[in-house]
């Protein structure tokens, strides 16, 4: 077997690689059923790895096409085409990264915040808030209505519909003061 051969035959397993993911991602949407998983609490997975399956699958392909190229086109010696053929594979790697990279961070959203973000805003009583006691208010954050207890800093009672400034979180309850 000559090393020509060894990158044809990578070459053609990396775009049958491609070409099966695609069909089976394809047909997988042929169905109209959707699998899905959750589970409590939130994964913030954050960017890919380098070295995972697209990256390995597309340095695979990038070595065999680079050392084709070298082998078969330019009539390079071998050490000149597992040059060529490492870095082509390294390069388009690498690209395929950046790309998967670029994609998840573009399209990772969400709507959480910090409790520490809402100190500071102002919020809306939606369950009165009795003199010692606890109520509700609904405040916006990041476009989004959150509601959470409320308790007012003074103890002093709040009315339905007053606005409030939240002055401090502890837990997931807030301590408010009627907005001046």
């Amino acid at each position: 077997m000559t090393i020509g051969a060894v990158y044809l035959g990578l070459l053609v397993v990396g775009v049958v690689y491609a070409l099966m993911t695609a069909a089976m991602g394809w047909l997988s949407d042929l169905g109209g059923t959707d699998v899905h998983v959750d589970a409590s609490g939130h994964f913030d997975v954050g960017h890919p790895h380098p070295v995972s399956g697209t990256t390995i699958a597309t340095f695979i392909t990038g070595f065999g096409a680079g050392g084709v190229v070298a082998h078969y086109l330019l009539r390079w010696p071998f050490g000149w085409g597992l040059l060529v053929a490492t870095g082509s594979g390294l390069l388009l790697a690498g690209a395929a990264y950046l790309v998967l990279d670029l994609i998840f961070s573009q399209t990772q959203a969400g709507s959480e915040h910090s409790i520490d973000d809402a100190v500071g805003r102002e919020a809306e009583v939606i369950t009165p808030i009795p003199a010692g006691g606890a109520g509700q208010i609904a405040y916006v954050i990041r476009g989004q209505r959150e509601a959470t207890p409320a308790r007012s800093t003074d103890g002093a009672p709040i009315a339905r519909g007053r606005v409030v400034v939240i002055e401090k979180m502890i837990g997931q309850t807030a301590y408010v003061r009627v907005k001046a």
